[in-house]
């Protein structure tokens, strides 16, 4: 369990009262360990009441309802997985084609140190579900416009073929995100999974333009 979460279970079992925003916080921290290890659709307050060191009205407090609970969860997902992975490496400063791999081999690396968040994620990702399903379809819409910008800027730049799709390209990166978190939650060799999304970002998609 993350750090975090232990810290801030202790502070409770030892009856210090916390923030309101620290307590929410560590309800979330909670709450992705339960969803991650019971899926979406099997999280409850009451469990993560246990995990958390607390009452389950302190759960309802925070989080009145499941759905409540269940959008907390997958925000904090979306929020980690744009903000804390995506968006740093999305400079302008440095070449498109290799921002997209550094972009696949920084995804890489967080399932493998944030293991939660990616089985939260892979959960959600096929939870074709009415409200659910539609969140996710919103969420993967930004993933898709973040690297669309880079991928053109790296045509209009001359580092990508003017010819490449920009559609099809980053559906195919983003598609192998699957792939990428099965290797890394195998335990794929690191060269293995490193060797993969070199050939899906260099040598299918991102091939350098020809030379006049």
């Amino acid at each position: 369990m993350d750090k975090r979460v232990t810290d801030a279970a202790s502070q409770n079992k030892q009856g210090r009262r916390l923030a309101p925003e620290t307590r929410r916080r560590q309800l979330l921290d909670c709450a992705l360990v339960v969803f991650a290890r019971r899926g979406i659709g099997e999280g409850r307050h009451a469990e993560i009441a246990r995990e958390a060191g607390t009452s389950v009205p302190t759960v309802f407090n925070y989080f009145p309802t499941r759905e409540a609970l269940v959008v907390g969860v997958l925000d904090e997902v979306a929020r980690f997985i744009l903000e804390d992975i995506l968006r740093p490496i999305q400079r302008d400063d440095v070449p498109a084609p290799q921002v997209l791999l550094e972009s696949a081999l920084a995804f890489a690396a967080a399932v493998g140190e944030h293991p939660d968040h990616a089985r939260v994620w892979l959960d959600w990702s096929t939870a074709v579900r009415e409200g659910v399903w539609q969140r996710y379809l919103a969420f993967q819409d930004q993933v898709f416009a973040m690297l669309a910008a880079t991928t053109e800027r790296g045509k209009r730049e001359g580092d990508l073929p003017p010819s490449l799709d920009v559609d099809d390209a980053v559906r195919l990166l983003v598609g192998s995100a699957h792939m990428i978190a099965q290797m890394q939650m195998s335990g794929s060799d690191p060269e293995r999974v490193r060797h993969f999304i070199e050939s899906i970002v260099e040598g299918f998609i991102f091939r350098p333009a020809p030379a006049d």
